[in-house]
């Protein structure tokens, strides 16, 4: 089995070092605009890794690169910006597709191409990180115990303290600043970007910690294949000095979009200055106390409905790093397709084609501890590790 990897930044590293100590792995192709960057991961990969240099806008080079491999696997972010150009090469040549894509505005783009994907007799596996991804197959799994379900949320929130990239920053302003879709009440709904605030209890050292409405993927794709009355994602950045209502501020000068701003003789985009700003805060970022414990990356995943005439929730919650396991679902993700466990063709988020069993499985080999608890008429039940 033959993979490419396209951007070797944290994410992409840690998934292309993971396909190649997979079984069946032959090959393990690593490219990006950085030369330097794809030849240093390439060398700690070892004999299966080749680098390459590949630039996403330039698709004779791109389309060269691709050909001839099993799986395509981007994790070139931000997404709304880049996804499009590697799957228009990956349809081209005809070659199985694998992203982390997580804006909302992105994955809207990406349903576009479903038809064409069928028609290329490709799979192209979209949204295959942690959010969306591990929770769009939390939210299913907890769907699957239920008769009926009412309501999924998924939240999660991210640390400022570790290392944050451009890719991350502008993500960041594209679901925290305009209007952003959630499921509401049956229907697609716009809402107000860092509305809907929510107070959630996630696992130690973080616990309460307030999360609001951002354009992730999770209530654009789940609604297809999961019947529900709600279906809603909430983020946030800890520590709460970096909330990420602060874009707000952005928005209202004006920084927040993709326009032009002249300054001078000079155009800039004036996300790209509130971007650069951003990078330049987070770079001295330091914990309230130096007796606050990193709280990491957090997912809280809630599934309500009705079960033997009950009202019963359940809660799912893990407490881990952002990039591993964002890498490791994707690499799964890449895993089933080039062993032909996936055999559907077209484009799918992974609630609509993954078995839950069997990702929740592979994350556990992978050392990922996720609880559960279940809610019966509103009264818990004791909290255990997930049992599959």
């Amino acid at each position: 089995m033959k993979y490419v990897v396209i951007g070797t930044g944290e994410v992409g590293s840690i998934i292309a070092k993971d396909l190649a100590i997979s079984e069946g792995t032959t090959q393990v192709c690593v490219g990006d605009i950085n030369f330097a960057a794809a030849e240093k991961l390439a060398a700690e990969i070892g004999p299966l890794a080749k680098a390459v240099k590949v630039d996403i806008y330039d698709e004779e080079g791109l389309c060269n690169t691709i050909d001839g491999f099993d799986v395509v696997v981007n994790a070139v972010g931000p997404f709304y910006k880049t996804a499009r150009y590697i799957l228009e090469a990956c349809l081209k040549k005809k070659l199985n597709y694998v992203d982390i894509a997580d804006d909302s505005s992105a994955i809207i783009q990406l349903l576009e191409y479903e038809d064409r994907c069928k028609e290329a007799g490709i799979t192209a596996l979209i949204s295959q990180g942690v959010s969306p991804g591990t929770t769009n197959m939390l939210g299913l799994l907890g769907s699957q115990k239920l008769d009926e379900v009412d309501e999924i949320h998924t939240s999660w929130v991210e640390s400022a303290l570790g290392d944050i990239g451009l890719a991350c920053i502008w993500h960041g302003l594209e679901m925290s600043t305009g209007i952003i879709p959630q499921f509401l009440n049956g229907k697609m709904t716009d809402v107000t970007a860092a509305t809907g605030s929510a107070n959630i209890k996630f696992r130690k050292p973080l616990g309460e910690y307030p999360v609001h409405y951002v354009g992730h993927g999770e209530p654009v794709t789940m609604p297809r294949y999961i019947k529900a009355n709600t279906i809603t994602n909430r983020g946030n950045v800890w520590p709460i000095d970096h909330d990420i209502t602060n874009y707000k501020v952005y928005e209202k000068l004006g920084l927040a979009s993709n326009d032009i701003l002249r300054v001078g003789d000079v155009e800039v985009v004036r996300r790209d200055i509130t971007a650069a700003l951003i990078i330049e805060k987070l770079g001295t970022v330091e914990a309230p106390t130096k007796d606050v414990e990193d709280p990491l990356f957090q997912v809280h995943v809630s599934v309500s409905g009705k079960k033997d005439n009950k009202d019963v929730t359940y809660v799912y919650t893990c407490f881990t790093d952002m990039n591993p396991a964002t890498a490791l679902s994707a690499s799964y993700g890449a895993q089933v397709i080039a062993r032909g466990k996936l055999t559907q063709k077209g484009l799918f988020p992974p609630e609509g084609v993954l078995d839950t069993k069997d990702f929740f499985l592979h994350l556990e080999k992978k050392g990922f501890e996720i609880y559960e608890e279940v809610i019966v008429d509103g009264v818990p039940q004791p909290e255990m590790l997930l049992e599959l």
